[in-house]
């Protein structure tokens, strides 16, 4: 097997803009709704904050945004980011038939290149998106740079699991059955890339010394699928 690593930001970007019309259908599909799962824990562990500010990056359809719009009303803003342009404008449609208020934003820009002020927001969240990012040191320190003091950044993502029958039927799954649906329904090639990308991607101890060498502290992780998705909770000390 091949390692699928991200070459630059423009290809990933056109990836995710030819699998955006089916990108939601496939979630469901192929985590057999798990990834609703994982994504309802992230936004429980979003903190209460009065009058603060939220931040989604590679943000997607907006899923995640939305469901902490819904579950964090205290907060004043809800932004969401992304790279692609079509992923995007699906995640406005849902934003305007959402019925929130304030009606969550987006606007498209680089997980490397977050162009917002120092300090701005309170929570910062990203879920499958750190693997598909070129500079993943680079994108830490924005999402450093963008918290202000005590800010919780929360990575919702795949890692290579643990040994055993269950992590191997796992991998099975997820580089022959995933591509091959995923290349029946929409694009066989990003199906392709996606899981392999994990190969490429930190293992869980790399990640915490990532976090750590830019000034987080990791707080909390949360394992599933036999430590194939994890759910990482880090501050800004």
């Amino acid at each position: 097997m091949s390692i699928q690593r991200p070459e630059s930001e423009a290809k990933i970007a056109a990836m995710f803009d030819r699998v955006a019309p089916r990108y939601d259908l496939l979630n469901r599909l192929l985590s057999a709704r798990q990834d609703q799962r994982w994504r309802r824990q992230l936004t429980a562990m979003v903190p209460f904050r009065p009058e603060g500010r939220y931040l989604d990056v590679a943000t997607g359809t907006g899923d995640v945004l939305l469901s902490v719009a819904r579950a964090r009303t205290e907060y004043q803003e809800h932004l969401g980011v992304d790279i692609s342009a079509e992923m995007l404008a699906l995640a406005q449609k849902k934003a305007k038939t959402s019925g929130l208020k304030p009606t969550p934003q987006f606007r498209q820009m680089s997980a490397e290149r977050l162009l917002l002020p120092d300090g701005a927001f309170d929570c910062l969240s990203i879920s499958f998106g750190l693997r598909n990012v070129v500079r993943r040191d680079q994108a830490i320190k924005e999402f450093y740079r963008v918290l202000g003091p005590g800010g919780v950044l929360l990575i919702l993502e795949f890692f290579l699991p643990r040994k055993g029958l269950m992590a191997w039927f796992f991998q099975l799954y997820f580089h022959r059955i995933l591509p091959f649906i995923g290349g029946l329904l929409s694009d066989r090639e990003a199906y392709r890339y996606l899981p392999e990308s994990v190969g490429s991607f930190y293992t869980p101890e790399a990640m915490r010394e990532a976090l750590y060498q830019q000034g987080f502290t990791v707080t909390s992780s949360y394992s599933y699928l036999f430590g194939a998705c994890r759910l990482i909770q880090a501050t800004k000390v």
